[in-house]
């Protein structure tokens, strides 16, 4: 099961005569995975428009890793979306930086084809398209290249 709670800071509504659009701010939203990942979704703004979320600012946090974007897009029926703008993941073991990866909060999965530089420990690995999986962590970085320090 996949449940989405919403708790909100304030709310209107936006839009043309043919489309609503629900504009909420300073918004926190909760999602859980199939892995038992329990996400909070935080987002400066947020608009709603039928079963697609809009953040801006958005940061994802979870026990097992950290997200931060300009914007994040997420199909709350699937749980799935796309991060984009200086996205930053931070985790225990390691901090990646790319501009723009793909979620699937119901599997704790990101992915993506844009370049990507991880760091961990002392070690920077670049590369252009990879996936993490986060429980249990798991790194796959194509094109890999590997500074040691």
């Amino acid at each position: 099961a996949y449940t989405l709670k919403l708790y909100v800071d304030s709310f209107k509504l936006a839009g043309g005569r043919d489309e609503i659009v629900n504009l909420l701010e300073g918004v926190t939203i909760k999602a859980y995975s199939r892995t038992g990942i329990e996400w909070t979704i935080r987002g400066e703004a947020l608009e709603v428009v039928g079963k697609d979320v809009k953040l801006s600012h958005s940061e994802l946090f979870s026990e097992e890793a950290d997200i931060k974007s300009s914007k994040a897009y997420i199909d709350r029926s699937t749980g799935e979306g796309k991060l984009m703008g200086g996205v930053e993941l931070k985790s225990k073991d390691l901090n990646a930086k790319t501009q723009t990866a793909y979620i699937n909060l119901k599997e704790g999965r990101i992915w993506g084809e844009e370049e990507i530089e991880v760091v961990q420990g002392r070690n920077i690995i670049r590369g252009k398209g990879f996936e993490i999986t986060l429980k249990p962590l798991r790194v796959i970085i194509n094109n890999a290249k590997v500074n040691m320090e």
